[in-house]
């Protein structure tokens, strides 16, 4: 519970939401007792009515999850228990291609010399996963809900959370269907042959009992893959003047139980005991006052129209993807 309370089980809400022109790739997920690692999440488009950066004939959706075996509360109990969490345990996660079993995924079809918008969603708790159609590039033109500047790739590659639309043209001839790649991985987990990393393979097809092309395998640090640093907003909007700073730090630390944990701080989150809507609409100008959201929450109230410049440090050796939501 963060913002609201939950919905009781066997009743609706429905949320209404103002786009204000906002378009792009995103999904959603249930914040509830971890319900997004036990698979309570989708994706959400938005249309815009403009141009887009690059025309393409076709729209096609990519989605990467890891999936695992046993429910969240079970797999956390486990990893808890372990002297390493790194160690392999029986919970470790497989991959979902499109809501398939990895290798099990239906065929994507391309018709020769259309050009498709591929948007890929990592829609994953844990994984990062690489994606690539050997034979064929990539060009950038929207990451995590903006649009960009045109970057052309050979590849993705994806935390959780991260989205990316990517143009892709078919080539002109159906003589042959080639394979796509997906590599699930993750950065602080012990690798073991075959196991960590996984990697998937599913088929572009171009034409019915075509041969697969084969395409010569290239390491991953002979390709180009796409670094936010270089990616530039394709409405090329100056940056604008900051109002405030806000710097966090990513630590590690453990409790007196030696059990590992992440926090952004000093001092871990925890739920509030009140929605914070509730209390920002019910407090008066006590509101603005970050304590009455509780101690344990390390609140920030900001001003209405403030632009804040948010840092975020973090001095671990593994890669870590945040994501603000309902903001850009």
């Amino acid at each position: 519970m963060v913002t609201q309370c939950g919905i009781p089980p066997g009743e609706s809400f429905t949320y209404v939401l103002e786009t204000n022109n906002q378009f792009g790739t995103f999904w959603i997920h249930g914040h509830t007792r971890h319900q997004e690692a036990d698979g309570f999440y989708t994706p959400l488009i938005i249309h815009s009515r403009k141009q887009p950066v690059i025309v393409y004939d076709e729209e096609l959706l990519m989605t990467f999850e890891d999936w695992y075996t046993g429910e969240f509360y079970v797999r956390q109990a486990y990893i808890d228990s372990l002297n390493d969490a790194r160690t392999l345990t029986p919970y470790y996660s497989k991959a979902l291609i499109n809501g398939y079993d990895g290798n099990k995924t239906v065929p994507i079809t391309f018709v020769p010399g259309k050009r498709y918008r591929l948007r890929v969603i990592c829609m994953s708790i844990n994984n990062w996963f690489k994606f690539r159609i050997p034979g064929h590039k990539m060009t950038v033109i929207e990451a995590d809900g903006v649009e960009s500047m045109p970057l052309e790739v050979d590849g993705l590659s994806m935390g959780p959370g991260q989205r990316y639309s990517v143009i892709v043209t078919a080539h002109k001839s159906d003589e042959f269907n080639y394979i796509y790649n997906v590599t699930s991985y993750s950065r602080f987990i012990t690798k073991e042959e075959g196991l960590r990393p996984i990697v998937y393979t599913g088929l572009i097809k171009y034409k019915d009992g075509a041969p697969t092309k084969n395409i010569p395998v290239v390491s991953d640090n002979q390709l180009v893959w796409p670094e936010e640093a270089q990616l530039q907003a394709y409405d090329k909007q100056p940056r604008l003047p900051v109002d405030r700073q806000i710097e966090l730090t990513v630590n590690r630390f453990t409790d007196v139980y030696n059990v590992p944990y992440s926090a952004l701080g000093s001092s871990l989150y925890k739920s509030v005991l009140v929605p914070t809507l509730y209390t920002a609409l019910s407090m008066g100008e006590l509101a603005k006052n970050s304590s009455v959201y509780g101690p344990q929450t390390n609140a920030y109230v900001l001003k209405h129209l403030e632009v804040v410049e948010i840092v975020i440090n973090n001095p671990a050796i593994e890669d870590h993807t945040f994501h603000f939501h309902g903001h850009n």
